[in-house]
């Protein structure tokens, strides 16, 4: 018997038997849909942790600090003092670069100043990062460009940084709506007087000119921050150690940063799967080091056995769909039994009686993972839109590999299920089988 004739055969027959069929693939469909629907929310549930994190920074950036200070230890889920070893300054930021899956690198410099433009003042959290890395390092900007190694004066602006007038009033400033400013279009300078504007500022600290090219979203984790090349925020840096050493008489201001050590250093990973085993290098190195990554496995860690407990519901459905087709496959027997030992006196081989009902179980299997698949994707769609409704963070995600899995599964939970009613179709006598009424 060829297969295209095995094939046909098992469907004839199949169809014979519509009602008992057709019940048979509903308990396929609700077993493969109960899976594919429970994983999915799982899966759901971790890509809007991603999401959520990703809102605060990329997932692929590694924030790297001195050695020495306190570091959490997963061995004994506590706090533990780590010992001081290298700086961080600029051999080890070359030697995070020679590192496999690294793509960017670049020190961290933050300082607080004042953006100024006219008469307006704004509070500014300057980070200073290499000009070059701005966008790999995951910094997106809103209008304008980000920064490039060409770059000097140049600034890209949070948008949720407001500008006031510095000769109002606290209450007057917050009792009003704060002026608006078009950065990219106005001229503006950076000083660290937090007099400027008033009749108290200080006549020998000279503005520095800056150009702004840029601004960031002002929904980012970093809209009340201004990003600037490195290198100018050091050097705008010495001009204000300079001063408050003029101001001491020769002491030098309790927040100045160790010479050439940085105090933060980011590494971008070309992969987030890359990701911990980079991380894991640099604290090998006697770095502290950390990534969104980390709370992102500690978020899928919380969910993984409830995400256990939804799959194992799924399977029970998919056990008692299994009990169903063999039970379908054993009262075939009892009902064609003389037509199997016709099937034996023809000249039909044993592997041709096993096969054909190996062939029946398997489109059951396979009719009702098709069907389950297209009615987890309806369930889907039904959980996501109940949870846009209600604000919830709950969602439903089936990427392709799962549903091509749901029908691999369900026509493989098929064959398995009508395997032993094969094996009892091989094993039946032909005389006896023809006897049987």
């Amino acid at each position: 018997m060829n297969r295209r004739d095995m094939i046909d055969m098992a469907l004839r027959n199949l169809w014979k038997r519509r009602l008992r069929t057709a019940l048979t693939v509903l308990g396929v469909v609700i077993g493969t849909a109960s899976i594919v629907v429970m994983v999915s929310i799982g899966i759901g549930m971790n890509k809007g942790f991603a999401s959520q994190l990703e809102n605060w920074g990329s997932l692929q950036v590694i924030d790297v600090y001195p050695s020495g200070g306190m570091e959490y230890d997963k061995e004994t889920d506590s706090m533990k003092q780590t010992k001081k070893q290298d700086e961080l300054n600029a051999k080890a930021v070359e030697s995070f670069r020679q590192m496999e899956h690294v793509e960017a690198v670049s020190p961290v410099v933050n300082e607080y100043l004042y953006l100024v433009t006219g008469k307006l003042v704004a509070d500014a959290s300057i980070i200073g990062i290499e000009p070059g890395a701005m966008t790999a390092l995951g910094y997106q900007v809103a209008e304008g460009r980000a920064l490039t190694e060409e770059d000097s004066k140049a600034i890209v602006v949070g948008g949720s940084v407001e500008f006031y007038n510095p000769k109002l009033s606290w209450e007057m400033r917050h009792s009003s709506e704060p002026p608006k400013v078009d950065v990219l279009n106005e001229k503006l300078s950076l000083t660290w007087d937090w007099n400027y504007g008033t009749r108290n500022a200080d006549k020998s600290i000279k503005p520095i000119k800056v150009d702004a090219v840029g601004t960031l979203p002002a929904d980012g984790n970093n809209s009340w921050s201004i990003i600037m090349p490195i290198k100018e925020l050091e050097n705008l840096q010495k001009e204000k150690k300079k001063w408050e050493e003029s101001k001491s008489e020769g002491n030098t201001s309790s927040n100045s940063r160790k010479s050439k050590e940085y105090e933060r250093v980011m590494v971008k990973v070309d992969e987030i799967d890359n990701v911990q085993k980079v991380q894991q290098q640099i604290k090998d190195m006697g770095f502290r080091a950390s990534s969104l990554t980390d709370q992102l496995e500690a978020m899928k860690e919380t969910t993984r056995m409830l995400r256990l407990v939804l799959g194992a519901i799924g399977a029970i459905s998919m056990v008692v769909a299994a009990i169903s087709i063999t039970n379908t496959m054993v009262m075939a027997i009892y009902e064609r039994t003389k037509e199997i030992g016709i099937m034996k006196v023809i000249g039909a081989s044993l592997k041709d009686i096993k096969g054909l009902f190996l062939t029946e179980a398997a489109f059951i299997g396979f009719s009702g993972g098709i069907i389950g698949i297209i009615v987890s994707y309806g369930a889907s769609f039904l959980v996501n839109f109940v949870a846009q409704r209600q604000g919830s963070t709950m969602q439903s995600a089936i990427p392709i590999w799962l549903a091509l899995g749901g029908v691999a599964f369900s026509t493989a939970v098929g064959v398995i299920a009508g395997y032993l009613p094969a094996k009892r179709a091989m094993k039946l006598s032909a005389l006896m089988a023809i006897k049987t009424e």
